[in-house]
């Protein structure tokens, strides 16, 4: 996965190989919808031969050039909400027959929770709310959709959740109780029970949903090495663990797959396509040990429309399905994910963007009203100022601000440029001037305190930006995010962001990418509320800001 200009040479290369070449690749590169089954344990043993072979050959790795944007997986949000639905569903049905177990068992051994002189004492007061306790800890702790979980992490988590709810529910117990010491023995009686049924029915469940073609969720496997095909056969061998492969992607010229490979095998250039075709929401990354990669921006250019990769390698450990002393354990690895891919996570942000741009409008009119006139009365010309900026999906649109600058000033730039050559650096970095003669007295306070921006809240509430997003740009600073663009595409612009607070100009245009890429990968609603806390901050001491 090395990043080299001199990987366009070998793409070209690639490219003129001839008929017979281009045929084969067609043929290795479509992924069948129903290529994950095992459908007999001969195409199991095929694979397992053919992985063998090509691990002990050991190809080098490939050189691969860049790839254009990914078309954005539209229906991909309906067909992630569906097998997430089917994932979590056996689970949380071993969870509930698991409570509801233990609570039978020790009522049938005699042990009382409810009392029997109270006619409102009744299990239908007290079980939902245990209920619903229980699988909202489980939520929290990744028990559902619980991908990647080992059985030692999963009983981890589960005592962890089962404790927690036991701690509340022993919490609510009033020594004074006639019932006290019966329903602390029914507790702990009950506690131990379940401690013990939800990881094995949950044991259970895993094997019996790793048996059927819908549970889990779609991953590609990736990589430059044979080893990729190893790991491949492992997630195929341990489907309890939610991730069902249903593809490869590598270069099949360098690894020489010929048409008789038993698996699905598509080129790296293909595959954000193919990932979106097969509605795969993870990937698992093969890394070789021995090469220094960027692996961010392997996962930009052709897995980004993914928003689970998990990247493995020698250091964190590689799965080998021909390892009989392996445990039954968890896949591990460095996780990189992009949370504004996934369709509740966009719900909840586009949800907060609505609120706050709404209560916004309302608060803000007098201040609105006021900058108007101030505008009309200190200079010629529009109250407010579009300039076209470019969106999610790389789509253009007009973000609005109140007129900072005087009439004409976007013609008056390079008048001025030429006149001054010793700013022309700093335009072309920064596409701003520090000490600009267009910006009016007017304009010089409203940038000065980021007034100015306020009506990018229209922005917000048209679905065009988002409270807190990367800063959007303009055409010309395009080929400054490189690589990064894509990830740039992939989430709407913002009008304060991590730029905003961590010095604003006061940074360099190489740290703005990088904040923005930073934000884009670690998106949570508490990054977006922190953010905003600290604008107030930025704004109050002007930090940055001209």
């Amino acid at each position: 996965m090395i990043r080299s200009k001199a990987a366009v040479t070998d793409s070209v290369e690639t490219e003129n190989r001839g008929e017979e070449t281009q045929q084969k690749s067609t043929d290795t590169t479509s992924l069948s919808p129903n290529s994950h089954r095992d459908t007999t344990s001969t195409a199991t043993q095929v694979r397992r031969d053919h992985a063998n072979n090509l691990i002990k050959s050991r190809s080098p790795l490939r050189m691969r050039s860049q790839t254009g944007t990914a078309a954005p997986n539209m229906k991909g949000n309906r067909a992630y909400l569906g097998q997430l639905i089917l994932t979590c569903t056996p689970l949380l049905a071993a969870d509930l027959i698991a409570l509801l177990a233990a609570v039978l068992a020790c009522d049938l051994v005699g042990l009382t929770w409810l009392n029997p002189e109270d006619s409102t004492s009744l299990a239908m007061v007290w079980l939902p709310t245990v209920i619903l306790s229980m699988v909202l800890i489980n939520a929290v702790l990744s028990l559902y959709p619980g991908v990647r979980l080992g059985t030692v992490d999963e009983i981890k988590r589960l005592t962890i959740s089962l404790s927690i709810v036991g701690l509340i529910i022993a919490s609510r117990l009033r020594p004074d109780s006639p019932l006290y010491l019966s329903r602390v023995l029914f507790l702990i009686c009950a506690y131990g029970l379940i401690l013990f049924l939800a990881p094995f029915l949950r044991s259970r469940t895993r094997r019996w949903m790793a048996r059927t073609s819908w549970w889990g969720f779609p991953t590609m496997v990736c990589g430059d090495n044979a080893t990729v095909f190893g790991v491949y056969q492992w997630l195929s061998d341990n489907r309890r663990l939610g991730l069902r492969p249903v593809g490869v992607v590598t270069d099949p010229d360098t690894l020489e797959i010929g048409n008789d490979t038993p698996w699905q095998v598509t080129s790296w250039k293909n595959a954000n396509h193919v990932a979106a075709k097969e509605n795969a929401y993870w990937s698992v990354l093969v890394e070789e040990a021995e090469a220094v990669h960027d692996v961010t921006s392997t996962i930009e250019n052709y897995l980004g429309n993914i928003p689970h990769v998990l990247v493995v390698s020698e250091l964190t450990g590689i799965p080998d399905h021909w390892d009989r002393h392996q445990m039954d354990e968890s896949l591990t690895g460095f996780l990189v994910e992009q949370h504004l891919l996934l369709p509740v996570q966009q719900l909840i942000k586009r949800g907060m963007d609505l609120v706050i741009s709404t209560l916004a409008c309302l608060v803000l009119v007098p201040l609105f009203a006021i900058l108007a006139v101030l505008i009309k009365l200190t200079s010629p010309g529009p109250i407010f100022y579009g300039h076209e900026r470019i969106g999610k999906g790389n789509t253009r649109f007009k973000a609005w601000k109140f007129r900072t600058m005087v009439s004409g000033a976007d013609k008056m730039i390079e008048e001025y440029l030429s006149a001054h050559p010793e700013l022309r650096e700093e335009w072309d970095r920064d596409h701003k001037l520090k000490d600009d003669p267009r910006v009016t007295g007017l304009g010089h306070f409203m940038r000065k305190w980021s007034i100015d921006e306020l009506p990018q809240i229209w922005n917000v509430f048209c679905g065009e930006m988002s409270v807190v997003g990367p800063r959007p740009i303009v055409e010309a600073e395009i080929v400054k995010y490189h690589e990064h663009f894509n990830t740039f595409c992939s989430v709407l612009p913002g009008i304060t962001g991590m730029w905003q607070v961590c010095g604003r100009n006061d940074t360099t245009y190489e740290e703005r990418v990088m904040l923005d890429v930073y934000y884009i990968h670690h998106w949570s609603p508490w990054l977006d509320l922190y953010l905003l806390a600290k604008t107030v901050k930025t704004v109050l001491f002007t930090k940055g800001a001209y």
